[in-house]
């Protein structure tokens, strides 16, 4: 059965098996309470099936189930009541249907106050702000995980509100619910506050819709809200509400609440919750897009392969590294319906998620095109055709793409505005280079692309790359060029491919140090055996 236990303010989760479990603030307990007032060995609680029965062991403060004292004979806690263990409470966890933030009636309560966008702040929540700006910093540049950050939230705002409950409601995405993430209790609420958030329509359309945080203020004094179930079923004298607005959209509501006579909101305390609730907001979109990046780069990387296939009597290399979480670098290596083999490397215009969704589309086109055995005469003008009406106006994709013969050595290309590859022949220092046969793919929708081919000897090695190992830059002025590819080739061309890899990486970092690549690197080597 699952509780749930409150400590300085944390909400904490509880599963309990069927049996007895010792409570107390010596560890060893099975509920250890670390509070003073909780006595080393303070109670039992038995959970038998649905019911729970507590019973207290000569605690020197007491525990209570609503108030009313628990002996040394067991009694029973009802299912909506809360245990105290010397004020530490407890209680059964509500189901996540409960969770929801019900919506009450259009005739419901109103805003008292209304605290719009560009509204402008008051000197004392300005003080106030700047005064709590260093626990914010700490808050938003947190590298927690968000469930975490939505609970540190909830515990930041009760630090610089006077609070009973402290709620971050969340939604799942644009146009869905808004649910209960994170929560922030007093010791001292009454049983209620851990129930269902009973908000307004009509305030959280405003919060919503119009971005504004809202004061209802007196609430039981005001005779406008006397039938209502929102303030009456909680007792509720003020509340606040203000909107998660992350700059793109509203995800969300950071809600205070307050049923002390003693306690009155006022604009003062709703314009400090907004400045709260902008900056998380921001963070937690911040956590979403590093998210969404996570996994986009995931899934790219999974459309790169996780080794390539090596014919008999070749060697071969690929390496990738992407100057952010996603790129537009490609490269591939797949099996042609005749047996050969087709080499792929390629480089869309741009960086990021665009580049990303272009690399994305080529590779999936590509590898249909070859299932159904298309010619590479054929396949440059129907990426062409495609890749036109798909990419962005000023997308393009320069690609080199070559089918190996394995037994013969031949190499037929086209290579669509990419780098030209490189090879260096055995037994001299002689390099060739497979000049452009075509402008990029997606540049324009009519031309001709031509198709060539070379004849790889044995002891011969090919170098495919993208722009980013020659164009590598510090300053935008001074460029790495194609020397440390052509080196590495000579100084290297009898050694394992992984060398002459990695002696080019090590030519771009030196390069570029202490600066960091603005481009994607990637690199494949071919050699013939022999």
């Amino acid at each position: 059965m699952e509780f749930e236990l409150v400590i300085d303010g944390r909400l904490d989760n509880v599963d309990l098996a069927d049996g007895e479990h010792s409570i107390g603030r010596a560890p060893g307990n099975d509920i250890q309470l670390p509070v003073a007032s909780v006595s080393k060995q303070h109670a039992t609680l038995r959970v038998d099936d649905e019911t729970v029965y507590v019973r207290d062991l000569g605690s020197t403060n007491g525990t209570d189930i609503d108030g009313a004292p628990v002996g040394q004979t067991e009694t029973e806690l009802p299912a909506h009541a809360t245990v105290r263990f010397a004020g530490v409470p407890l209680w059964r966890k509500v189901s996540s249907v409960d969770s929801m933030a019900t919506l009450l009636p259009e005739n419901d309560v109103q805003p008292s106050t209304i605290f719009r966008p560009g509204d402008e702040v008051s000197d004392n929540a300005r003080a106030r702000i700047v005064e709590m700006l260093s626990g914010l910093f700490e808050l938003v540049a947190s590298e927690d995980d968000p469930e975490n950050i939505e609970q540190a939230a909830c515990n930041f705002v009760a630090e610089w509100i006077d609070a009973d409950r402290v709620f971050l409601l969340e939604d799942e995405g644009e146009g869905t619910e808004i649910v209960v993430k994170k929560r922030w209790l007093r010791v001292e609420a009454p049983k209620e506050a851990r129930e269902v958030v009973r908000m307004s329509s009509t305030i959280v359309r405003q919060v919503f819709e119009e971005r504004s945080s809202v004061l209802v203020a007196n609430t039981v004094n005001d005779p406008r809200f006397a039938a209502q179930q929102s303030v009456i079923h909680l007792d509720l004298k003020s509340a606040m509400a203000a909107p998660l607005f992350d700059n793109q959209r509203v995800r969300g509501i950071l809600y205070v609440d307050c049923s002390r006579p003693a306690v009155q909101y006022g604009t003062e305390d709703v314009q400090v919750l907004t400045a709260t609730a902008n900056a998380v907001a921001v963070k937690l979109r911040t956590l979403t897009l590093e998210k969404e990046m996570r996994t986009a780069a995931r899934i790219q990387r999974a459309m790169l392969p996780e080794e390539v296939q090596v014919p008999e009597g070749w060697e071969l290399d690929a390496h990738l590294t992407m100057c952010r979480d996603v790129g537009g670098d490609l490269y591939h290596c797949l099996t042609r319906p005749n047996g050969r083999t087709m080499l792929v490397l390629g480089d869309v215009a741009g960086k990021g998620v665009p580049a990303s969704l272009a690399m994305a589309a080529t590779i999936v086109l590509i590898r249909s095109l070859n299932e159904i055995g298309i010619t590479l005469e054929d396949m440059a003008p129907h990426l062409n055709s495609q890749l036109c009406e798909s990419l962005a106006p000023e997308q393009f994709v320069t690609l080199f793409v070559g089918e190996l013969d394995h037994e013969t050595g031949t190499l037929t290309y086209f290579n669509a505005g990419h780098e030209p590859p490189r090879l260096l022949r055995a037994g001299t220092d002689d390099i060739e280079l497979l000049d452009s046969t075509g402008r990029p793919i997606g540049l324009l929708p009519y031309g001709e692309f031509a198709v060539d081919s070379v004849e790889i000897g044995h002891g011969d090695v090919l170098s495919v790359f993208s722009d980013g190992i020659p164009e590598a830059t510090r300053d935008g002025n001074d460029f790495l060029g194609d020397g440390p590819i052509d080196h590495a080739m000579r100084e290297f061309r009898k050694a394992p491919l992984i060398e002459m890899r990695e002696s080019i990486l090590t030519a771009i970092q030196d390069f570029l140090t202490p600066s960091e690549a603005s481009d994607d690197v990637t690199l494949m080597l071919l050699r013939r055996l022999g």
